[in-house]
């Protein structure tokens, strides 16, 4: 297995586990933290031992969202070119795989972090996990797939008081909501996890693969042209002055 910075990846049994290995930062996603969890999917899916893929974050969090601190200060984001050369693939790349992608959430999940926990194909949640979505107040419009998958899993109004509002989700309503396939205890996550893919590690690959496709071309039409649209309109807002007022923000409450 190759060793990455950001993200470990290890192969038990026919699943891979790919974790993103940022627990001081909450595994907030750097550029390259989404490089390096794509290139990681692509071992594992070279690898003819792999059945299924568990996506997970060390230590308490899931994942933080975009990392705000890789951002210098003053500096206007080109986050249409983080998208669209970053995250998009990534997203792109989950759904497509032909391998299922079991998402164990097992603490605070935020952002673009969502967007990715949403693009596996069976989530499931610690109970005190919890979604977020902090774009609106930070003068930025959701992405990574969030507009699509929110959307479509929760429909118009729910998704719309998810984004907008920015209030987070309990793990349990994101099991009413539809958002995820179980909740467990805390501790009892990793088993539950564990037990999941290797249900789905003894199925017949190829059956599995046809049937993520058939889902896939049901649930994500459209899915190409709403990433491209979040990337274009996360762009222009990523260069506006309400954007560049947050980032200096930002840095201030960090320096106090």
């Amino acid at each position: 297995m190759t060793r990455y910075e950001d993200v470990s990846l290890s192969v038990v049994d026919g699943t891979a586990r790919m974790a993103v290995n940022r627990p001081d930062k909450l595994n907030a996603y750097r550029n390259e933290t989404a490089d390096q969890l794509r290139a990681a999917l692509a071992e594992a899916e070279a690898d003819a031992s792999v059945r299924a893929l568990l996506l997970t974050g060390e230590g308490r969090a899931f994942g933080a969202g975009y990392d705000l601190s890789t951002i210098k200060p003053g500096e206007v984001p080109a986050l249409d070119d983080v998208l669209e050369h970053h995250f998009n693939p990534l997203v792109r790349a989950m759904r497509a795989s032909r391998l299922p992608i079991v998402a164990a959430v097992n603490g605070p999940c935020a952002g673009a972090a969502v967007g990715i926990a949403l693009a596996a194909d069976i989530v499931l949640m610690a109970r005190a996990a919890y979604f977020y979505e902090p774009f609106v107040g930070i003068a930025l419009a959701p992405d990574a797939g969030n507009t699509l998958f929110l959307s479509r899993m929760l429909g118009r109004i729910r998704a719309s008081g998810m984004m907008l509002l920015g209030d987070r989700l309990s793990a349990e309503r994101a099991l009413q909501w539809g958002l995820a396939w179980d909740v467990v205890d805390d501790g009892e996550l990793p088993a539950a996890a564990d037990a999941v893919c290797a249900k789905l590690a003894a199925l017949d690959p190829d059956a599995v693969a046809a049937t993520k496709r058939l889902i896939g071309s049901a649930a994500d039409t459209g899915a190409a042209a709403q990433l491209d649209l979040e990337r274009d309109l996360q762009g222009d807002l990523g260069r506006a002055p309400a954007m560049k007022a947050r980032i200096a923000e930002f840095f201030a409450r960090r320096k106090s």
